[in-house]
């Protein structure tokens, strides 16, 4: 049997499907926030002179890392909550979710960039008499940061794309809303079609602004 296609369905729940997407960048926003501060932290205690601060880095790096988004979001929300008595939201589970996973990640990405930077550069801000927290934050991290961009920008499209995963928890993200919209009206693959065509233009979207950010920065660091 064909389907006759009815995409006047769609256009119907337009607002509820636009607040998931609002739902859903809200999350990846707060969930890249995170993963970059906790990212670099982990970053420096990888880089760190005393060997169980490099220990710890690594083993975070290499736990999270290993672990699907989908036991995270489960785990989080449900386990954390049976154990530890928290009582956590969608949207606050979802966020540590992504910044567990994410901030592994990054961590790495961050690493390297770091390590990029000319040691050179380190002896002649030392040589100015600016101080080891100064010469980082002042002359090593702004070229690292350069330098990682484009593994920056990818890793929040990635996030965008991961949390459609947070619908497990009944977060009211697109994801959640598709299904909804898709079970109500009975056209399935309307919505996800709809669904994946928004998550694919989100994902195009972020790739162009990082190439744009990418050549600002460069011209301004010439």
């Amino acid at each position: 049997m064909s389907h006759e296609m009815d995409w006047h369905a769609v256009w119907l729940q337009a607002p509820q499907l636009a607040k998931g997407l609002v739902f859903t960048l809200q999350i990846a926003f707060a969930g890249y926030a995170a993963s970059l501060v906790l990212g670099l932290l982990v970053a420096l205690l990888r880089m760190s002179p005393w060997w169980p601060l490099r220990s710890l880095a690594f083993a975070y790096t290499q736990f999270f890392r290993a672990i699907s988004i989908y036991i995270y979001v489960i785990w989080i929300y449900f386990g954390l909550t049976m154990v530890t008595g928290l009582d956590l939201t969608p949207f606050a589970a979802s966020v540590i979710s992504i910044a567990l996973l994410h901030s592994a990640y990054l961590s790495e990405v961050y690493r390297a960039a770091i390590q990029g930077v000319d040691k050179g550069q380190r002896e002649a801000a030392g040589s100015l008499g600016l101080g080891r927290v100064s010469t980082f934050f002042e002359i090593v991290l702004p070229q690292a940061m350069l330098v990682a961009v484009p593994q920056l920008v990818s890793q929040f499209a990635m996030i965008v794309k991961d949390s459609a995963v947070v619908a497990l928890i009944g977060a009211s993200d697109l994801m959640a809303e598709t299904i909804r919209a898709a079970n109500l009206e009975h056209r399935t693959f309307e919505f996800y079609t709809t669904a994946a065509l928004v998550y694919l233009a989100l994902v195009i979207a972020v790739s162009r602004l990082g190439r744009l950010l990418e050549r600002r920065l460069s011209r301004q660091a010439h």
